[in-house]
């Protein structure tokens, strides 16, 4: 398997992340590894250390559908991976409860990271 870096500068071995991932555990295509986290899309997995994130959290989207015979909402939780101001990922979670697990088990590994939304400007929140 072929890792791919989300920061473009980093070019570790792809020995230690070989064996970083397969010490890891997955939550839906989130590997969560001691040093890195991992996302499998299509063919690649993508990598991050946590030390070069700059902001992990949770985004939940609402989204109005037509059912059958009456309307519904449906959840959407995703974790988002923030570095220098820019998203860098943005994948979607198996649900509610793993987006909750998975917060909680990242914010033990990367106390130094924070874990809450950017402040949007109000100029932006209007629109």
């Amino acid at each position: 398997m072929k890792y791919h870096s989300l920061t473009k500068d980093d070019h570790t071995d792809s020995s230690v992340l070989r064996s970083q991932f397969d010490a890891g555990h997955q939550i839906g295509v989130i590997c969560v590894a001691k040093d890195y986290l991992f996302v499998r899309k299509g063919f690649k997995t993508y990598y991050i250390a946590y030390g070069d994130a700059d902001r992990i959290f949770r985004r939940v989207r609402m989204v109005n559908a037509s059912v059958c015979c009456d309307n519904g909402e449906f959840r959407f939780d995703y974790l988002v991976v923030y570095r220098d101001g820019k998203e860098l990922l943005e994948v979607q979670l198996p649900g509610e409860k793993a987006a909750r697990m998975l917060l909680e088990e990242l914010k033990d590994i990367a106390p130094d990271c924070e874990f809450c939304a950017p402040e949007v400007p109000e100029e932006e929140e209007a629109s």
